[in-house]
């Protein structure tokens, strides 16, 4: 049922992106164990893609709490021994927001966590997504920017359903998680 929904849910976005019918190479099958699609699929109908490169420190305490994230219709790559997830932009980003297809899967104990539908809202400094393909919340700040990126920190509201829904008390308001680097197509 999650498949559907979320196939659903790019079709949509390809939909109103102003797609008609994407390229054959995104069409590709989505693998179950990972929800993930080819490193070439996605970002052909997009208007560019954001990369986010996971913070080392973040990197570390997520796996030493058991934590594993995988991508959802998004690119992972591994440049220096860093792990880099792209997400491909869709819609207008001259509105000043900027979104994009697919998200992270975070997993630990049994228990699954979506983060999908990433808007980058440059009016209000904050990056939100919908949480297991539902409501929408704010998930990080836009912070100052470094050359891997613009720092992504953890809302209170994220640090706390990351919190709940593992069982521990690691994820604090303002750690930071990530750098972001959106590049848009011209």
């Amino acid at each position: 049922m999650r498949l559907r929904m979320l196939g659903v849910s790019i079709v949509a976005a390809a939909a109103m992106a102003g797609v008609a019918a994407a390229p054959a190479q995104a069409a590709q099958p989505v693998t179950a164990s990972h929800h993930t699609v080819s490193h070439h699929s996605w970002y052909h109908f997009g208007k560019g893609r954001t990369d986010l490169t996971l913070d080392a420190a973040a990197a570390k305490a997520l796996t030493s709490l058991g934590v594993k994230v995988s991508p959802v219709f998004a690119k992972v790559s591994h440049p220096g021994g860093k792990t880099v997830f792209g997400f491909t932009i869709v819609g207008n980003p001259n509105d000043g927001t900027i979104e994009h297809v697919g998200g992270l899967l975070l997993r630990a104990g049994g228990k699954c966590l979506y983060l999908t539908g990433y808007t980058i809202d440059l009016k209000r400094g904050v990056l939100s997504g919908k949480i297991n393909f539902g409501t929408r919340a704010d998930l990080f700040t836009i912070g100052a920017a470094t050359p891997a990126g613009v720092t992504l920190a953890l809302t209170a509201p994220a640090a706390a359903l990351l919190n709940k829904t593992f069982g521990v008390t690691a994820f604090t308001q303002g750690l930071v998680i990530g750098y972001g680097n959106p590049m848009i197509r011209k």
